[in-house]
């Protein structure tokens, strides 16, 4: 049986078996709180590390001052609307959701709600449910050679980009932060905001509930839109006026709206969600755009996931609140943030007085384009925690790094053969390079030595006299103290009679085995260093 070794993590409301089952197996305490009162939740926050929730539980900074022990806030799901992200953040506390996770499903409840909308399925259903057989007022129309108008061209609004095209439909979007690059990728033609509500067919939205965006589309941007034009919304119901929206219905300006959110949910009695709801001209569905078995597995094991490497101290790959990876970066680069925050965590057990100059991360080849900050972010909260006290995590890293006095700096160059891409972190006049493989990070240079290295767990780092023997009385040292080697790298530096040996052993050992190794005939130096 697993030990709780990552302490508690609170579930505050219904998370899938399945990402328990990785919490448990991580060695975390679950301890659920699904159904009970808050009084009860703030109880068992009291010792807390972590907690989990979807939508209903509101996470504020009331809630989070009880919590003196939490280190990250999960939520199963996208938004974070009931989370008070600036309160997390102030107290370092990591923020995560599963922003891809649902990104197929909402997807195809989007054009399951625009097909439906479109060629009148929820009336025909209840024609036939009701013993009729007509088809003259079902008369629909086909997607083809229509022009649907994408608002928002991050992962969901591409995917659909991409099927629409499918469809034969001709796709135009507005997005103020896609470059066209990647537009002319998708086959989509980029335009403002006005031109497109005037050009499209079908409006479908995927932008994100923020200050700038509640009621994005209201009466003016209703009105601009082409007669006769469809309206599809699976993103936040807070997008969109919805007292706007049934006006444009009721004059006939619009055709009709597919919507799977409102914003009221549930909607109260006889309010505008309701209406909307309800309305003759509207196909409706409950919120269901993640809500696939599917997606409800991806979402647990990517957020138990992260919730677990957020406790064993490693960056997280859906945090809200830190710089993180987008798009095309994302998929790339994803893995080289977490080998920033290994490296990071080598270079001060590696080398004294490493972070008292500038420390700067450097992107080679496809890595040179990313955005440098998540790297930076990362491999700070992997070195600070070695000298200071203070919870050190990739939401507060940059902040403390400034308070403490250390600079950073990014530096793109061009690739290193033989890898496309490349991270390296130079420091008080040393360098420790890394890559990312198939079969997971790797330190492949340090200080000028050629490397294969793994950078996990306890390794004992040597710089030597490239002579017979040494290896061989360093092995029986950990021998005798029951210490086993796991793995083994070595590289020479013939031109000055010098070598560099990275073993990873499978546990810690007491000072005086690190002594004996120091004391071995040809040794110039021997570190240990751990990495989470």
């Amino acid at each position: 049986m697993v030990e709780s070794s990552l302490g508690r993590v609170i579930v505050a409301e219904a998370f899938d078996e399945r990402g328990l089952d990785v919490l448990r197996g991580a060695g975390v305490e679950v301890v659920s709180c699904v159904g009970a009162p808050r009084e009860r939740l703030v109880e068992m926050l009291g010792d807390a590390r972590g907690l989990i929730v979807r939508s209903e539980t509101r996470v504020d900074a009331g809630l989070l001052s009880q919590a003196p022990h939490l280190e990250v806030v999960a939520r199963a799901g996208v938004g974070v609307d009931a989370i008070d992200v600036d309160a997390a953040t102030a107290a370092g506390i990591v923020v995560v959701n599963t922003p891809s996770a649902n990104t197929i499903s909402a997807t195809e409840q989007t054009f399951a709600l625009l097909l439906a909308a479109m060629r009148h399925v929820s009336r025909a259903h209840a024609s036939v449910q009701a013993g009729l057989w007509d088809r003259k007022p079902f008369v629909g129309n086909e997607l083809y050679g229509k022009t649907l108008g994408i608002i928002g061209l991050g992962r969901i609004g591409s995917n659909v980009a991409h099927r629409a095209k499918a469809f034969g439909m001709n796709v135009i979007a507005h997005d103020p932060y896609i470059p066209a690059s990647r537009a002319g990728a998708l086959d989509v033609t980029l335009e403002g905001l006005d031109e497109l509500l005037r050009d499209a067919d079908i409006v479908t939205l995927h932008i994100p509930l923020t200050a700038q965006t509640v009621r994005f589309i209201d009466a003016r941007r209703l009105a601009a839109m082409r007669p006769g034009a469809v309206l599809v919304n699976c993103a936040r119901g807070g997008v969109v006026d919805a007292e706007a929206l049934i006006g444009a219905l009721d004059s006939g300006h619009l055709r009709c709206a597919a919507i799977d959110v409102v914003p009221q949910e549930p909607p109260p009695k006889d309010s505008a969600s309701e209406r909307l709801l309800t309305h003759p001209h509207v196909v409706a569905t409950p919120h269901l755009g993640g809500s696939t078995f599917e997606a409800l597995e991806r979402i647990a094991l990517e957020l138990a996931g992260d919730v677990v490497r957020v406790l064993g101290g490693r960056p997280a790959s859906g945090a809200v609140n830190a710089p993180s990876l987008e798009g095309a970066d994302a998929e790339l680069a994803g893995g080289f943030v977490d080998l920033a925050y290994r490296m990071g965590a080598l270079l001060p057990q590696l080398f004294d007085e490493a972070l008292r100059s500038e420390v700067a991360l450097v992107l080679h080849g496809d890595l040179a384009e990313s955005d440098g900050r998540p790297f930076v972010a990362a491999a700070l909260a992997g070195a600070l925690p070695q000298f200071t006290d203070r919870r050190v995590t990739n939401v507060n890293a940059v902040a403390v790094a400034r308070e403490l006095g250390v600079r950073t700096a990014i530096v793109n160059e061009a690739a290193t053969p033989p890898y496309r891409a490349t991270l390296a972190i130079a420091a008080g006049g040393h360098r420790i390079a890394g890559t990312v493989l198939p079969a997971g990070p790797r330190i492949i240079d340090v200080d000028g030595y050629e490397l294969d290295a793994i950078p996990a767990g306890t390794l004992i780092v040597t710089r030597h006299h490239d002579v017979p023997g040494i290896v061989g009385r360093i092995g029986s040292i950990l021998g005798a103290a029951n210490v086993n080697i796991s793995t083994m790298q070595v590289a020479r530096n013939a031109r000055e009679g010098l070598a560099m040996m990275v073993l990873g052993v499978d546990r810690g050992f007491d000072r005086e085995v690190l002594e004996a190794i120091e004391d071995v005939p040809g040794i110039e130096s021997a570190r240990v260093a751990r990495v989470p």
